[in-house]
């Protein structure tokens, strides 16, 4: 068979992309679990039949899809989870995701061409609330890494010589390890964890963790727990491939993490694209989200794209940085990226049918300019008849929808999400998480002021 013409970079790479396909939907748990597998059956082998859209028989990819991304098998899930807010309603979106993969060959540029299989994990859900402020913005507080119990955790002070990582990853990784796939799932009524460790594969596989943005921290310390609590050892070689990260811990996790995983098996052979590394966290350096939570990097947030000129705007995005400066700084643990690679952005005129200023004159200008420095810089886009507009750093072009029902048919009680829902969902998400600070903070001085006042009342 011919090799497929993305390498396995950039297929590891778009599978996690598929892994996002589940927060374009609003709908309950059970509604969303048979979108994304419906949505998946187009792409891979065995995903099960999702009867209520007339599937009888479990799925064949699309003829189209192997010579791009490869023959692909589903073998676990997909999981996800719908969580509840704080007032114990359901949220109405995905929360979180993944499913795994199999292959039984993947040429790995400068390596063997052996079997493989890719535990793909879903980004941020734009729509999730729970997303924003429980997993991405919940910094300020930290984990001792070498006392991690993803069952029962509590943050504890830095001690400056233990790894540690933030509140925020541990319970992202915590949910990932106890998500259950349903009865109508591949690999029903399993966790991961059980999955995986049931496994005996042949003995030459690699096992390959990857996601974007939020999940670009969450695979590295994912693959670093089982790795580090001897649950992949029936596999040759654990790679990871995350993309878009925020920094998932201080400086001895990132320390630890680089040092368990080399950039490159030993042997393999080190190739010439900058997307082209494994075990290493790829991003494109006018992406904001990576910048996120070193010091010295969210120093930059606020002029990224520009000094703005409009006053307010200038306002808004310095005090957003001022926050995520006090929020990355407050635990004491010095934030530090895992090894990673920088990709080269270029400012963009255009998000969809939205025109940009450059330096930004608004927040919508901001924002825009960052979703499609976070999304389409990597994925590369096209018109609306599929011809190329950008190529992307990672994949030459998106891969592709299905090409026959488009737009896709949706579950009964689905509704897909626009792109544009999506970008201002993010804007209004960061605008709440700024004013929440703000609201926070003036709070704390009305109370710094008062005990002064009753201190010099004596």
């Amino acid at each position: 068979m011919t090799n497929p013409s993305l390498d396995a970079y950039q297929q590891v790479f778009g599978l996690a992309c598929l892994a996002d396909r589940a927060a374009q939907y609003n709908g309950n748990q059970a509604q969303l679990q048979q979108q994304l597998q419906y949505d998946l059956s187009y792409y891979f082998n065995n995903v099960p039949p999702v009867e209520i859209m007339n599937q009888t028989e479990p799925s064949t990819a699309d003829p189209s899809i192997p010579p791009l991304l490869g023959n692909w098998n589903l073998v676990w899930g997909p999981a996800l989870i719908e969580e509840t807010d704080e007032d114990g309603n359901p949220t109405g979106v995905a929360d979180n995701a993944l499913y795994v993969v199999q292959c039984d060959s993947v040429a790995f540029p400068g390596g063997p061409t052996i079997p493989a299989y890719v535990v793909a994990i879903a980004a941020t859900n734009p729509s999730s609330l729970y997303d924003w402020e429980t997993e991405d913005f919940s910094v300020s507080e930290i984990i001792n890494w070498t006392t991690y119990n993803p069952s029962d955790f509590t943050p504890s002070a830095y001690n400056g010589s233990d790894p540690y990582i933030s509140k925020g990853t541990a319970t992202g990784i915590s949910i990932l390890l106890n998500l259950t796939t349903v009865e109508t799932a591949v690999s029903p009524n399993t966790t991961l964890e059980k999955f995986l460790t049931s496994l005996k594969p042949d003995p030459n596989t690699a096992i390959i963790f990857c996601g974007h943005s939020l999940a670009g921290a969450l695979s590295p310390t994912l693959a670093l727990y089982l790795k580090e609590h001897a649950l992949l050892d029936a596999f040759a070689f654990t790679l990871v491939y995350p993309t878009a990260g925020p920094t998932p811990g201080d400086i001895t996790f990132a320390e630890r993490f680089n040092t368990t995983f080399p950039p490159l098996p030993e042997g393999w052979i080190l190739q010439s694209g900058d997307y082209q590394h494994w075990n290493t966290m790829h991003w494109n350096d006018l992406d904001v989200v990576p910048h996120a939570w070193a010091n010295e990097d969210l120093q930059l947030i606020a002029k990224i794209y520009g000094a703005s000129t409009d006053f307010f705007t200038g306002l808004k995005l310095d005090a957003l940085q001022k926050i995520a400066i006090d929020d990355g700084s407050k635990s004491g643990a010095p934030y530090t990226r895992i090894q990673n690679q920088p990709l080269p952005g270029t400012i963009q005129s255009t998000y969809g049918s939205h025109s940009m200023n450059t330096p930004p004159q608004s927040l919508n200008d901001y924002f825009y300019q960052l979703a499609s420095q976070h999304t389409d810089l990597y994925t590369g886009t096209e018109d609306s008849n599929g011809n190329p507009l950008l190529h992307g750093l990672i994949l030459p072009q998106p891969i592709p929808l299905p090409t026959t029902n488009n737009p896709l048919p949706l579950v009964p009680g689905v509704t897909k999400v626009t792109k544009d829902e999506m970008i201002l969902k993010v804007i209004n998400q960061i605008i709440d998480w700024i004013l929440s600070h703000l609201v926070l903070s003036q709070q704390e001085n009305s109370l710094r002021n008062a005990e002064t006042d009753e201190v010099q009342s004596f």
